[in-house]
């Protein structure tokens, strides 16, 4: 028997800055997708029904639903409905998902973290991004994704100290007092359920010693370095940078004819 639709969506969904309703309920889709909470080759439910559990308009879902099929996540049988696919497309980095589930399938992707540390004071990345003063301190997270044994990529987070303080980033404190050594912040606060607008800047950089180590790579190979610079809410919140492993990891990005980045 099919799970119903407010088993699957517990909770609303409501339009964010940068975030449309029709994003909003394409991300919700999405990720009931990825994580398996709706199988591969299932039925998915009705629109009406959708659009009742998301509390959104049958016209929101259909865009959403429109936009899944568009990626590759769902097809249609004509007089049966929408499936989602028995395979699914690789991710991309033109979504702002964390890298660990960019990189692998969940349950073969592990993150090993190497540091936390506040700093007394702040990277030049950051000031330029936040305007955080250079002699405040700043939250420097580094972790390893690992694929098995593997070390597929090397992810560095910098965070404002100060300006997690303030009411626009406080659901990026919360999510820095409770994270785990098995997490990312991105993937943390992916998993509370924030969403952040951005940019991400594509350099080819070398790893230096320490960072080489980590990646089991020599210190002057080339390395893709993908450097994120991400907003929460219209307000620029915190900077990763990822330096990928060229001889094990590669990432994908899709291209598709909508004008509105999607977010």
């Amino acid at each position: 028997m099919m799970t119903s639709a407010d088993e699957i969506f517990p909770g609303t969904v409501t339009a964010t800055a940068g975030v449309p309703l029709r994003v909003a309920a394409y991300m919700r889709i999405s990720d009931a997708i990825r994580s398996g909470v709706l199988p591969r080759s299932s039925l998915l439910p009705s629109e009406a029904d959708l659009g009742r559990a998301l509390g959104v308009s049958r016209t929101v879902i259909r865009e959403a639903l429109i936009l899944l099929e568009e990626d590759g996540l769902l097809r249609s049988r004509r007089g049966i409905g929408r499936f989602v696919n028995e395979r699914l497309p690789d991710r991309g980095i033109e979504r702002l998902e964390p890298f660990e589930r960019i990189l692998g399938d969940p349950g073969d992707v592990r993150v090993r973290r190497t540091e936390r540390t506040e700093q007394s004071r702040t990277s030049q990345l950051l000031t330029d991004f936040t305007g955080a003063s250079v002699d405040s301190s700043s939250w420097f997270i580094e972790s390893v994704i690992h694929n098995g044994d593997v070390p597929m990529a090397l992810t560095q987070e910098h965070l404002p100290a100060r300006q997690l303080a303030g009411d626009e980033l406080a659901p990026l404190a919360a999510v820095l007092d409770g994270l785990c050594e098995s997490d990312t912040f991105t993937g943390a606060s992916h998993d509370a359920g924030l969403r952040f607008t951005g940019s991400t800047t594509i350099t080819v950089g070398v790893p230096g010693e320490a960072r080489g180590a980590l990646l089991g790579i020599q210190d002057t190979e080339p390395v893709i370095v993908l450097t994120r610079r991400l907003h929460l809410s219209g307000s620029p919140a915190f900077v990763s940078k990822t330096l990928i492993n060229p001889h094990e990891s590669s990432v994908t990005m899709f291209h598709t004819t909508d004008q509105e980045p999607r977010e």
